[in-house]
């Protein structure tokens, strides 16, 4: 950004669109942010990246056209260039009528900020996290560690100015250890926070080593229907799907398995999912929306019952329920997710299954109906094969083929243990606990 700052930049891009596009409505969101990256393999740091970027969005109404433009080249030219891009797409934009951006509002910051988080001993926290997966029991450690601080501005045509500021610490463990028939067995570990103090690599790397060796004996499981047990990392890469089918725009546009269940029971009566515009430890939070509503906390399911869908201003309006402070100008998200703790250890979780599985991680979720809420993931890792009780194996080459709204319904139990969970396949931070789900279609992954 050199030595102009946030301000200044923000100040010429809102002049140039009230000079260049000459709108009734518009939005300036800069962003500017710095990021620590060391990443590990074979047991040692390979590099340490260190990065700062800033992009800003654009977003601007004439004659009742929207446009919304992205830039990261913050020079002279690539303003003009965005500029003459927001020009380009209010006259080819349809018409449509939305409501004028809000007022500024009281807005405060939970202070969940680490100002030094990018100052912490990034080697020392991989050091431990790789000496835990060591003692127990792994051969080889990889990962990634990334502590960053990033700023929000923004400026509306309705008289918001505001500027919030938050930082992160993510560290991603993979423990590799020797499984049967030389087969290699693998596990995830992750710890999740705002600040680097309150992280934990051992606890991760500890985590990831068990995984590992849950992993190292490997069997075969006949298609069928099991009760799952959805351990944290698999558990939140699930709850961010309901987060986004809570979107009232994922509603609107027929991509929703929520659709028209307001007020309907989705979920048994002691099961909650809220929304935290801040919450502590909760990465994804800020103090005000992209209009510049202020954020809060929005229970989308609560005793069970689905409550509400998730708004900006446009959709809160065209529901008839006002907005909830989660725009997304076009597509209004979630962000933080908080799943609702059980009464249960893992443990008892476990001797409860008669004929089932854990699913410690999971990726390649794909939708094959989203109305429906159809949909297959891959378990990777341990998936730990549960008979009268006790975990006997570890199942391989298997897929969840399942239904998430009727995954919902038949959530049994739930850990009293819960974990944030974020990585690059579950981009919206989810607090969660262990969830078993009972009557989980399971099948071949070939």
């Amino acid at each position: 950004m050199g030595s102009e700052g946030a301000p200044a930049i923000v100040g010429r891009l809102a002049r140039s669109i009230m000079e260049d596009v000459s709108p009734e409505d518009y939005v300036v969101l800069l962003f500017s942010g710095e990021e620590l990256r060391v990443k590990f393999y074979n047991n040692r740091i390979a590099i340490s990246e260190r990065e700062i970027a800033d992009s800003a969005r654009l977003y601007a109404v004439r004659s009742g056209r929207h446009a919304l433009v992205a830039l990261d080249d913050l020079s002279e030219r690539g303003i003009r260039a965005a500029i003459g891009d927001l020009r380009a797409a209010l006259e080819s934009s349809p018409e449509v009528r939305r409501p004028p951006l809000p007022p500024p509002s009281k807005y405060e910051h939970n202070g969940d900020f680490d100002p030094r988080a990018l100052e912490a001993d990034a080697p020392s926290m991989v050091e431990a996290a790789i000496s835990a997966a060591i003692s127990g029991g792994a051969r080889r450690v990889a990962g990634v560690l990334e502590l960053g601080s990033i700023s929000i501005h923004i400026r509306t045509s309705s008289g918001v100015d505001q500027e919030d500021r938050r930082s992160y610490a993510l560290l991603n463990v993979r423990a590799f250890g020797a499984g049967s028939g030389g087969a290699e067995a693998s596990g995830q570990g992750l710890s999740v926070s705002t600040t680097p103090r309150r992280l934990d690599p051992a606890a991760a790397g500890r985590s990831a080593a068990e995984i590992s060796a849950a992993a190292s004996r490997p069997c075969s499981v006949e298609p069928g229907r099991y009760d799952v047990i959805f351990a944290p990392i698999s558990a939140a890469e699930l709850v961010q799907h309901v987060g986004a089918a809570a979107s009232a725009y994922s509603v609107a546009s027929g991509f929703s398995f929520l659709e028209g269940k307001i007020g309907e029971r989705v979920a048994p009566d002691w099961f909650s999912l809220i929304d935290h515009g801040q919450i502590v430890d909760g990465v994804g939070s800020r103090s005000f929306d992209d209009e510049g509503v202020p954020t809060r906390s929005t229970a989308i399911i609560s005793g069970g019952v689905l409550g509400t869908y998730l708004h900006n201003t446009t959709t809160g309006a065209e529901f008839g329920t006002g907005t909830t402070g989660n725009a997304g100008i076009i597509e209004p998200g979630p962000w933080n997710l908080e799943v609702s703790p059980g009464d249960s250890s893992v443990e008892e979780m476990v001797r409860e299954v008669r004929r089932g599985l854990m699913v410690t991680s999971n990726w390649y979720t794909r939708f094959q109906n989203y109305r429906t809420g159809d949909y297959s993931t891959l378990p990777r890792d341990a998936s730990p094969f549960i008979e009268g009780g006790e975990i006997r194996c570890s199942a391989r080459g298997i897929r969840i083929s399942s239904n998430l709204l009727r995954d919902l319904g038949n959530v049994s139990m739930a850990s009293r243990e819960r974990r944030w969970v974020r990585w690059w396949e579950v981009e919206v931070p989810v607090l969660t606990p262990y969830v078993l789900v009972r009557d989980v279609g399971v099948t071949s992954a070939f």
